[in-house]
């Protein structure tokens, strides 16, 4: 019988067998690409330029890397050295919710949603267990945020106020701090000189756990950030309880440095993503839902989300003549150049194969309606937001068997071995066939008011799942 070291061994091998292939279609695509250039018109004309443009990024370069490493390694430094002073603590008596990085630019990502749905659930409920103020941070104080309030829940905006620190107050940073977490020293001194203590959302591991997954900055910029959080949180709160055990035991196992007594709780993201009856969509919208079965995979296009192996699972089943139908939403990210030019340069795109990211939460919702079942084949996530969008809608879901999957679909969805695109058509066979059905109601489906409340609940109350020495 296969011991437990030797099936974990054999996986890790296969994720990193999937993710070698996926680099290698990226390389040969690039390189196919430089080929058609090199004997083009337009390259004859722009070579001198590049050659120019390579010169100066070979000056460049060396400048660049001095400068990163005055200013981003000291800031590790300073934190292990230098953590703020910690006053008498009090109990939770306000909560100061961060949101400076979305409120100042809002890209749509998918924590910047967090970020607004969570703000917007705690404005909105009249029962929580502690008063909340929505705060940006500038110059080492503390504003309210009017303008992004009301832009969530509605009214009149007024002007911004400096908010003053108090005993007892707990600074919640829920929105993305990796590369402005200086900025906020005055503010922890502050916090912690009153009794108060801070709490860092954090939505995932992926940099640290599959830094190939990643663009190539992100994990040493992800890596300094966590390292620095570690010393200046007394508590971090997960997306997910995956997410929540993840982070405890890496910190064991690598023997980082962290506050004593550090705290570690977890809520789940919300899945309503649009109120009332979905709006008519587009035309092409329209048309890709109409025909076939259709099967929605929602995320932005990047290599750990699976959009090749749900392509390769729904290629063997055209062939056998199925006529469903694979419906890709979301913008592009980055190591996606092979894999865009796949889906867009497909037989079947425009016809049972389609990829739209300009969507919005109406046509989101349409979609979700109109579909099969959704399909999330990731292989590293922090939550699942599909899975739980599509199971509130009433619609199957397909996915990956990750732990966080597990947690989020429960006995309710359907699952197939990550990265395995023959297991993921056997799947769909089975719910086309009616040989498998999923239990929509049986997946994690709260809702972001729900999310919100838990959320301050469990920093109000202090219910933390989790405690390092």
């Amino acid at each position: 019988m296969t011991s437990e070291r030797e099936r974990r061994l054999e996986e890790r091998n296969r994720l990193l067998e999937h993710q070698l292939d996926f680099l290698r279609a990226e390389l040969l695509h690039l390189v196919h690409e430089r080929e058609k250039n090199v004997y083009s018109a337009a390259w004859l004309i722009f070579r001198p330029l590049r050659r120019f443009e390579a010169a100066l990024v070979d000056a460049a370069t060396p400048l660049l890397r001095i400068f990163s490493r005055e200013t981003a390694a000291p800031a590790v430094e300073s934190a292990a050295m230098e953590p703020a002073a910690q006053g008498e603590t009090q109990k939770p008596r306000r909560l100061l919710v961060d949101v400076t990085a979305t409120a100042r630019r809002d890209a749509g990502t998918g924590i910047q949603r967090v970020v607004k749905k969570i703000t917007q659930g705690l404005y909105r409920d009249p029962a929580l267990p502690i008063p909340v103020i929505a705060v940006r941070c500038e110059g080492g104080r503390l504003f309210t945020c009017e303008a992004f309030v009301a832009a969530l829940i509605g009214g009149t905006a007024g002007q911004d106020r400096e908010i003053e620190i108090e005993p007892g107050d707990r600074f919640f940073m829920l929105s993305d701090s990796w590369n402005a977490f200086e900025e906020f020293q005055p503010v922890f001194s502050r916090i912690r000189a009153g009794g108060g203590e801070i709490v860092t959302c954090i939505f995932d591991l992926i940099p640290v756990l599959y830094p190939h997954a990643c663009h190539e900055v992100t994990p040493p910029r992800y890596e300094a950030w966590l390292r620095r959080a570690l010393i200046e949180s007394d508590a971090f709160l997960a997306i997910s309880r995956t997410v929540a055990e993840e982070l405890a035991d890496f910190v064991e196992e690598t023997g980082l440095p962290h506050r004593p007594g550090l705290s570690i709780g977890w809520f789940h993201c919300g899945s309503d993503i649009a109120d009332g009856a979905p709006a008519a969509p587009r035309p092409q919208i329209a048309a890709a839902a109409a025909g076939g079965a259709m099967f929605l995979s929602v995320g932005t296009v990047e290599p750990r989300k699976g959009h090749r192996v749900a392509l390769k699972a729904f290629e063997a089943l055209w062939r056998e003549g199925r006529a469903a139908r694979l419906v890709f939403v979301g913008r592009r990210g980055w190591f996606e150049e092979a894999i865009a030019a796949e889906i867009r340069g497909h037989a079947e795109f425009g016809r049972r194969l389609f990829w739209f990211d300009d969507i919005g939460d109406a046509e989101l919702a349409f979609l979700y309606d109109k579909s099969a079942a959704a399909l999330v084949p990731s292989y590293a996530e922090g939550f699942g937001l599909p899975i739980a969008e599509a199971a509130r809608r009433g619609r199957p879901v397909i996915c990956s068997d990750i732990p966080v999957f597990r947690e989020v679909g429960g006995a309710g969805a359907l699952y197939f071995r990550v990265n395995d695109p023959a297991a993921l058509a056997e799947r769909i066979r089975e719910l086309l066939d009616g040989r498998a059905t999923g239990d929509p109601s049986a997946v994690s489906r709260v809702s972001w008011a729900e999310a919100a409340h838990r959320v301050a609940q469990v920093i109000a109350t202090e219910d933390w799942t989790r405690s390092l020495p």
